[in-house]
């Protein structure tokens, strides 16, 4: 090889970065490259080349919250298929899975398709915020919607703050919604809350807060609690949102999660409402927090 610019042949071998054009977007990568010693000109073979479109592939799906071939790869492996096989399976032509695992980025909607049929806890979530929208808001959702990504990040959040087990983040969860509503007449996050044996819960907290976990965005921690493995999302809130969450934490920080946990247990909304019912958040005139 040598130089197009200098005709040079001392080329050396180093790291360049590149702002190579994926889907309109330049995106910020590091590869090997052939460099002139002479005029520092970088020269690429057609390996080098199909580095450098891969890892443009892989920054651009990464920044973007979309599968790296490496992860469809993986999904494909686990299943024990063929790109063929896996092709038939997801009902799309063997070409679209050798180009995905390779520099061929996929759109959101094909991502989504991926991520549905091979990630049985993203499946799990996708059902349940599908069969909490069924639901149209009312007295027992707090006049909002459920929001999925609302109720990930107050998870988050709660996690990130306390080292609390789940049943006493169940109770933070009902009084932060409960307490938003009293304040501002509407729920937090959607959520709808049955009275259990040990308190008000969100209903289906254990299969949402196992798909938080089965997904990695907390982890067990000495099997008392958890741990945030990401940074929660506190973008998502307006002001009156975060007022709420930082007003229960400090009374969490100033009188325990003990208080926090008898205290759900005096509700009106918890002692008047019948085993596996919902809540009305009519109660949160109630609340004695």
């Amino acid at each position: 090889m040598k130089c197009l610019k200098c005709d040079s042949t001392n080329l050396k071998r180093k790291r360049i970065r590149f702002s190579p054009e994926v889907k309109g977007i330049n995106v910020d990568v590091v590869v090997e490259a052939m460099v002139c010693d002479e005029c520092h000109t970088p020269l690429m073979d057609s390996s080098m080349m199909d580095e450098l479109r891969k890892a443009a592939a892989e920054k651009y799906r990464a920044d973007r919250g979309l599968l790296t071939a490496s992860e469809i790869r993986s999904y494909r492996e686990s299943l024990g298929m063929s790109q063929s096989a896996f092709a038939r399976y997801l009902n799309v032509g063997e070409a679209s899975i050798k180009r995905w695992e390779t520099y061929y980025v996929q759109d959101a909607g094909q991502d989504e398709h991926i991520r549905l049929k091979c990630d049985e806890a993203y499946a799990e979530l996708n059902f349940l915020d599908v069969y909490w929208k069924k639901h149209k808001p009312d007295k027992f959702s707090g006049g909002k919607q459920f929001n999925l990504q609302f109720f990930k990040n107050v998870a988050l959040y709660l996690v990130s703050k306390t080292s609390e087990t789940i049943l006493t983040l169940n109770k933070l969860h009902f009084f932060v919604d409960f307490l938003h509503y009293k304040r501002f007449g509407e729920s937090l996050t959607g959520a709808r809350y049955v009275p259990l044996k040990y308190g008000p819960c969100p209903d289906q907290f254990r299969a949402l807060y196992d798909c938080l976990e089965r997904t990695g965005v907390i982890a067990s921690k000495n099997k008392h609690g958890f741990e945030a493995n990401i940074v929660p999302d506190m973008s998502l809130f307006d002001d009156r949102e975060l007022e709420t969450l930082e007003f229960l934490i400090n009374i969490y920080h100033e009188k325990g999660g003990k208080y926090l946990y008898d205290l759900s247990h005096k509700e009106k909304g918890f002692i008047d409402t019948k085993e596996c019912d919902f809540i009305s958040y009519d109660y949160a005139r109630d609340l004695q927090l």
